[in-house]
């Protein structure tokens, strides 16, 4: 008899699930309702969607930490409660870790419930907040977190519980084909939460740098020894305890080593990303934060002429001349956007034209303190601070001057919201219709410019030959 048989749904659940079906045909009658509501209407049972579903998450927090704690995975065949998630119930790994964090974080403190249920805590939040609650610090830790966004809670878990600042370090990677193997991977997680060192982990069996807290490893299993003695050399230490005999604590780093390494050996490495590196930025404490990141040649070249440029007229270090570098760039890029400048000149204007000044640049974008000015019926105002256009507030094809008080900072989907707003949708959609003409005939222009300028060039080398083959003609014997 198959095991995962003899855990049955309950007959509650089961006739939940067989009321709500979602073949393709319900899911595509569904879609096609969902476009006849009007935009209020939509927006309420969107509301109310989101209401049911983050109840519906509560009751998975709560009846995870009830399979966990009874331990009912081992009849399914699963050694723990990650394992049944996945394998069993198909869950991915990420949404598996964060639930699973979760629901234990919730049998602790159930307070997390009510607020997972109304919206004031995301599974993100709580899932980043779960190892750092204890009964002293959970009411004011979770009230500092709430209706926070992940990288907003990554910021407080970083000023409240503060990790070092890794040191710099540039160091040369393999080649971009070779990604790094699970066990590499374990070694540099492992050594990351012992020293606040950025560990790259590669193929290449190379000597650690004298910055990283690995010794000169042969291999991956005695990489795996070196931070797992010392993993155990500081736990005992934390706890009091006198330093372990060598023999002891070395017969211990190989027993969770071959643990650690037979683990690691059935992980698949993930290949999603293979020959590309993304950069990470991470919270380390408050106001401090480490970057990862992998540059190109181009990249490290400029880097060093940079360092060899500054030689002794300030820091050359990797901190120091990418913080220089950046403060240059916003400084262009400011000076062309916003036309910021330390010596502004008063120029005249014309408000009747298109054109914005640059004086009026300045003066409008500091009011609006470069952020989307759009500001919806709750009060809440767009936080977009990118790609900001300029907005006449009344239309320019209606009159609107172009002056401070009738221009205003929007994003581009504000921007295109409030003229269709104000001119309507139609008239819009007719808009960008001839805009797109216009577009489609200056490029078919251009090609045929382009096949005539070709075939011009074709048939003068053809003359050219021919003259050529005349003369050699003429001149032959």
């Amino acid at each position: 008899m198959n095991a995962t048989k003899s855990v049955a749904l309950p007959s509650s659940a089961s006739s939940s699930a067989a009321s709500q079906s979602y073949d393709l045909q319900s899911c595509m009658l569904k879609s096609r309702r969902a476009a006849k509501l009007t935009a209020p209407a939509l927006l309420t049972e969107f509301a109310a969607t989101l209401a049911h579903d983050r109840g519906t998450t509560v009751e998975l927090l709560i009846q995870m930490g009830e399979i966990e704690a009874r331990k009912l995975y081992l009849p399914c065949s699963c050694s723990d409660m990650f394992t049944y998630c996945t394998s069993v119930m198909h869950m991915s790994e990420s949404t598996a870790a964060r639930r699973v964090r979760a629901a234990r974080a919730a049998r602790r403190f159930p307070v997390l419930l009510p607020m997972v249920a109304d919206g004031r805590l995301h599974l993100s939040a709580v899932s980043l907040l779960a190892a750092h609650l204890t009964p002293g610090n959970a009411a004011e830790l979770l009230a500092e977190a709430t209706h926070r966004s992940k990288s907003e809670v990554e910021l407080i878990v970083a000023r409240r519980f503060p990790k070092g600042d890794v040191p710099e370090c540039v160091l040369p990677l393999g080649s971009p084909q070779a990604p790094a193997s699970p066990t590499a991977q374990v070694v540099a997680n492992i050594a990351a939460q012992l020293s606040p060192v950025t560990v790259i982990p590669t193929l290449s069996a190379k000597p650690a740098p004298s910055t990283e807290p690995l010794l000169r490893a042969t291999d991956e299993s005695l990489a795996v020894q070196q931070v797992v003695a010392q993993a155990l050399g500081e736990a005992a230490a934390k706890c009091g305890a006198e330093s372990l005999p060598q023999p002891m604590l070395a017969a211990l780093a190989d027993s969770l080593a071959e643990v650690i390494v037979n683990a690691a050996a059935a992980v698949t490495p993930d290949t999603t990303t293979q020959g590309e590196s993304r950069a990470r930025i991470t919270p380390r404490s408050e106001g401090r934060f480490a970057w990862q990141l992998t540059a190109d040649q181009e990249m490290q070249d400029l880097l060093e002429q940079a360092q060899q440029l500054i030689g002794h007229a300030g820091p050359r270090d990797l901190r120091a001349v990418l913080k220089r570098g950046l403060e240059m760039l916003v400084e262009t890029l400011r000076k062309a956007r916003y036309a910021v400048t330390s010596q502004p000149r008063e120029t005249p204007a014309n408000t009747n034209g298109r054109h914005v000044p640059r004086a009026v640049v300045r003066a409008v974008a500091e009011r609006d303190g470069h952020q989307c000015t759009f500001v919806g019926p709750d009060g809440r105002r767009c936080a977009e601070r990118s790609d900001l256009q300029f907005d006449h507030k009344l239309p320019f094809a209606r009159g609107g001057r172009t002056t401070v008080d009738n221009l205003r900072l929007l994003c581009p989907p504000h921007n295109q919201h409030e003229a269709e707003r104000i001119l309507g949708v139609e008239h819009m959609l007719e808009l960008r219709a001839a805009s797109r003409a216009r577009s489609e005939q200056a490029r078919t222009a251009r090609t045929e410019a382009e096949v005539r300028a070709r075939g011009k060039h074709v048939s003068g080398r053809n003359s050219a030959d021919s003259l050529d083959a005349g003369e050699r003609t003429r001149g032959g014997p």
